[in-house]
């Protein structure tokens, strides 16, 4: 995860502890930091001295901000979806908030395409609605740090409304 490339230089250049000491506020060049960086060290991971990766999750959001997925381990659930197929479209129109997610199981179905190809994937998915308590495990604890570690700055948007808003609030004077 991209996230992850941060913690892992830095541990490989000396400093294994820049996620917690990002949590605690720290300066670095000329500017203060006190964030919550969603990222791990694989130095361990790389090196051999761990077997297992250090994320576990993984979570997916819209170019707007929106919570659109969660995987972990083998599981993906998706919350919201792009039904635009290919090109520019997909930028265009808006993903669609699902009533009940989409459950995959990664392993075997790695192009998530059961609910399209398979007449049962709807009692399969009801079978395993219970892999919706650990998603929300996962995603009750990343929504905490929020509280603690408020977004520094609102997502970007291509909608005319938050263009307008800009040019009015960028041309008013004081």
């Amino acid at each position: 995860h991209h996230m992850d490339w941060l913690p892992t230089f830095l541990a490989a250049a000396g400093d294994p502890d820049v996620k917690e000491d990002l949590l605690d506020g720290m300066r670095a060049g000329r500017r203060d930091y006190r964030v919550h960086l969603d990222g791990y060290n694989f130095m361990p991971y790389f090196s051999g001295e761990s077997e297992q990766s250090p994320r576990d999750e993984i979570f997916y959001f819209s170019d707007d901000g929106d919570l659109t997925a969660l995987r972990f381990r083998d599981w993906k659930i998706i919350f919201l979806e792009q039904r635009a197929t290919g090109t520019l479209r997909v930028w265009a129109e808006p993903f669609t908030p699902l009533r009940v997610p989409l459950i995959f199981n990664l392993r075997r179905d790695p192009y998530e395409r059961a609910q399209i190809t398979s007449n049962t994937y709807y009692d399969w998915l009801i079978d395993h609605a219970f892999m919706l308590v650990p998603a929300q495990a996962y995603i009750g604890r990343f929504l905490q740090t929020f509280r603690d570690y408020p977004p520094r700055q609102r997502p970007a948007s291509f909608s005319i409304d938050q263009a307008m808003e800009m040019l009015r609030t960028s041309t008013t004077s004081p």
